[in-house]
């Protein structure tokens, strides 16, 4: 009589683990999902925030260098020959017309970079959300959503493993493009203020020595 009876509540022992475990993959996924969501709504917000920010920002400087260039153009026009010496004239327009193109190349650059993130955040909770369904699908059949009949789960995880195979590669691709885009952008911010401040000290040297 111990024997069977053991066994029926060994049984529903086990049928209580595996309720439970299947319960708690389905609130992993679940999980998982809604974290994919809400971290695409987060990406596509946060870089139109720092994208308007960043491009407004540079927007300025080259329109203030542009500024500059037409004003001391004009300046130097109604000035002519008494500005000494001529190759600090020159330094200044030729560092302010760089931080200009600089500035300009920064904010077309910048695009890849935001574009990068948000593509290599999304599809990194997507490739994670999948991966939680399959280790659901795996642990607890399911029947498909298309014709109704039973997974077949050696099939279905052949073709999940291509899958994840290419978005492991697009998360690269997207990260190599990330990467290139962030350097590129850093570079071209610092060139640009930096030949921005040295265009303007030299025009206050110019208006030290020529004009005080």
């Amino acid at each position: 009589m111990n024997g069977p009876e053991n066994t029926s509540v060994d049984d529903y022992l086990g049928g209580l683990r595996g309720t439970t475990e299947k319960e708690r993959l389905t609130a992993q996924l679940q999980s998982a999902s809604e974290r994919a969501a809400n971290l695409n709504r987060q990406a596509v917000q946060a870089s139109v925030d720092v994208g308007k920010e960043k491009t407004q920002f540079f927007e300025k400087v080259a329109l203030g260098c542009g500024g500059t260039i037409a004003l001391t153009v004009s300046f130097v026009g109604a000035h002519s020959g008494r500005l000494q010496p001529p190759w600090l004239l020159r330094a200044a327009l030729v560092a302010l017309v760089g931080a200009m193109i600089s500035a300009m190349y920064r904010n077309w650059k910048f695009h890849f970079y935001v574009l990068g993130a948000w593509m290599r955040q999304d599809l990194a909770a997507k490739q994670e959300r999948e991966r939680c369904r399959r280790d659901l699908i795996v642990n607890f059949p399911m029947l498909s959503a298309e014709d109704g009949k039973p997974i077949r789960v050696q099939e279905w995880l052949a073709e999940f493993a291509k899958d994840d195979e290419t978005c492991t590669a697009r998360i690269a691709e997207c990260t190599k493009q990330e990467t290139s885009a962030f350097k590129y952008t850093r570079v071209s911010e610092y060139l640009t203020l930096g030949l921005a401040v040295c265009g303007m000290l030299l025009l206050t040297a110019i208006a030290w020595f020529d004009l005080l």
